[in-house]
């Protein structure tokens, strides 16, 4: 994404990011995000799929894919992706929440593999609509 990270964009992030964690309450000192020429997030669940009692989980957000549940690996090593969300990578709080209940359930929701990435047009709609969410927070 690439944009200043004082912008209304980055704010939008922000603002996203930490409603994701609300709904799944997960505290502020577990959530991490970055405006950058990839912009990501990360949300430590401290929860485990019973597939793997002895990993934590995590959801990860970046802009080409969106969110997606992996395993807590070693630092070092890349994280194991357990679902994708898929479809619209600004996907509504409560539908996230309902993505991670579903994958530490075993349920299988979403998708194995990762969603193409935003073509050009879709990426340049990202960064107004997350700009939106900062400004519908400035009127609140």
């Amino acid at each position: 994404m690439n944009v200043d990270p004082d912008s209304l964009t980055a704010r939008g992030l922000s603002r996203y990011v930490f409603a994701v964690a609300s709904s799944l309450r997960v505290p502020r000192h577990a959530v991490h995000y970055e405006v950058s020429e990839l912009s990501s997030a990360y949300l430590a669940l401290h929860r485990r799929s019973p597939a793997f009692p002895e990993l934590d989980l995590m959801l990860l957000w970046d802009e080409r894919h969106g969110w997606s549940v992996a395993l807590e690996t070693a630092p070092a090593d890349d994280p194991v992706v357990l679902a994708y969300l898929g479809d619209d990578v600004l996907a509504e709080a409560d539908e996230v929440h309902r993505f991670v209940e579903d994958v530490i359930a075993g349920r299988c929701p979403g998708q194995p593999d990762p969603p193409p990435a935003l073509d050009a047009e879709q990426a340049e709609e990202l960064v107004w609509r997350l700009a939106a969410r900062a400004e519908d927070g400035l009127a609140a």
